[in-house]
């Protein structure tokens, strides 16, 4: 199917001028910011079932990004170095001719449906109806966008440099686009406050920091180098689960279990998260796929930093606000039967979080060099990304809810990407990568539950 879509046209999508543009020019970046300048794009891909004309639909979408990006400004411009001190900034754009957003246009004579119910990734599909979008040198574009039709359909692909701001971020913008344009293009639509004066996170050392992470991450600026946290493999399968809302209330239940007495179940705490509970499951049920009895594994996750620090960052605060944190475990603990292991994956993650978040910028200097030393070649590496909170399956640009939602840049090995649930409100859906043979058994272990686990809503 890759091979069959075609690109038809090629454009620039400007802010359209707003009354009180009087926004800087240029815009500095916070240390939460140059944190990613070396990640790949953030790349997101929304399944739109529809009869209307492609060219109605590219109208409308290139109109109402026009107005959206008018609030959201900074991305219609680049990611750029400063020639005199080497820090990196935001250009906001000053006129050039290659100022605002790529919009590709794509088509092809393809059936839509086929991609929509299908479990697997159709993976050289997916990565084809995304933006080509280039960052490995400086100035970098910040966001681009491809649109393509299909018999049925069609898809919006939406790519976005991870400098310029977090998923939080990121959902907010798409669900303002698909506002604006289910509106008619309404400029009132986008005019919610939208903070980007990285100034609100408030380091004292933002500067000196900021540098101290280039140093590492982009030494041979304004050629970028990209970093992986997981181990490069030569055979991926890409699949999507969906975690009913009952599988979650099951898996919160077990979490608080201690030990059973005939027919009695001994209860303590109250119930973990609905992110803990997910990612322990999810973490357990790979390090089992994996069949490696022994040596540690490595869970990598997020943390939104905005409503934990003193004072607390607005949530109209558009950039990155997430603090990267990583735990080890020994898998024999991830393995114990019976739920131990859940349990144990569980408190963890609650341990976890209480300590990295209890201050978040506590040793954010040293934050660069714990990235990298997460080390790809030693395996074990699980990559949890995303939330059920951002909301992607209410971008309805007035054709509707999108159909399916996908995370694209899920690299290899390991990685896992939670989505809200399109039709169980309460519920997940999870994507992630592994290789064939642990994919299958993986596969087993989600649905069916691991010991103890079993027998009440782990089916879908």
């Amino acid at each position: 199917m890759a091979d069959s879509i075609r690109v038809s046209n090629t454009s620039r999508v400007l802010p359209v001028p707003t009354s009180d543009d009087d926004h800087p020019p240029l815009l500095s970046l916070s240390f939460l910011d140059t944190f990613w300048v070396c990640i790949g794009p953030v790349q997101r891909l929304l399944f739109y079932r529809s009869e209307a004309p492609l060219s109605s639909v590219v109208q409308s979408l290139k109109a109402s990004l026009s107005v959206t990006l008018g609030t959201f400004y900074p991305l219609s411009g680049k990611l750029a170095l400063s020639a005199d001190s080497g820090d990196l900034f935001i250009d906001c754009g000053a006129g050039g001719e290659d100022d605002g957003v790529e919009f590709t246009e794509a088509e092809t004579d393809e059936d839509l449906e086929r991609l929509l119910t299908d479990h697997a990734h159709h993976w050289e599909t997916y990565k084809q109806l995304m933006p080509d979008m280039r960052i490995e040198r400086l100035p970098a574009p910040l966001l681009a966008v491809k649109v393509t039709g299909f018999r049925g359909g069609f898809t919006v692909g939406v790519s976005v440099h991870h400098v310029a701001g977090d998923g939080n971020s990121f959902s907010r913008f798409v669900k303002a686009w698909a506002e604006t344009c289910r509106s008619g293009g309404d400029a009132v639509v986008t005019r919610e406050v939208v903070t980007f004066d990285r100034a609100v996170v408030g380091h004292p050392r933002n500067s000196d920091i900021c540098r101290s992470y280039l140093d590492v991450f982009a030494p041979s600026r304004p050629t970028m180098t990209f970093h992986t946290l997981v181990k490069p493999t030569s055979e991926i399968a890409r699949k999507t689960f969906i975690i009913t809302t009952k599988m979650i209330q099951s898996l919160k239940r077990i979490a608080t279990e201690t030990a059973r007495d005939g027919d009695s179940t001994q209860t303590k705490k109250k119930p973990p998260s609905t992110f803990v509970a997910v990612a322990a499951h999810a973490w357990t049920c790979i390090t089992r796929a994996r069949a490696t009895e022994d040596g540690q594994s490595t869970l990598f996750f997020m943390a939104d930093c905005r409503s934990r620090v003193d004072p607390p960052i607005p949530q109209s605060f558009f950039g990155n606000c997430v603090k990267a944190c990583n735990m080890k475990a020994n898998v024999a603990d991830l393995l114990a039967g019976e739920g131990h292991g859940f349990r144990f994956a569980c408190d963890a993650l609650e341990r976890t979080i209480k300590e990295e978040t209890s201050e978040p910028f506590r040793g954010c200097e040293e934050w660069a060099q714990r990235l990298l030393a997460i080390r790809p070649d030693q395996g074990g590496t699980v990559n949890f990304a995303g939330s059920h909170r951002f909301g992607f399956y209410k971008a309805d640009f007035g054709w509707g809810r999108p159909s399916r939602v996908e995370f694209v840049s899920m690299p290899n090995d390991g990685a896992v990407v939670v989505n809200d649930a399109r039709d169980d409100e309460g519920g997940d859906q999870l994507s992630l990568a592994l290789p064939p043979h642990h994919m299958e058994v993986f596969a087993t272990l989600f649905l069916d539950g691991m010991d103890g686990l079993g027998s009440d809503g782990f089916k879908l």
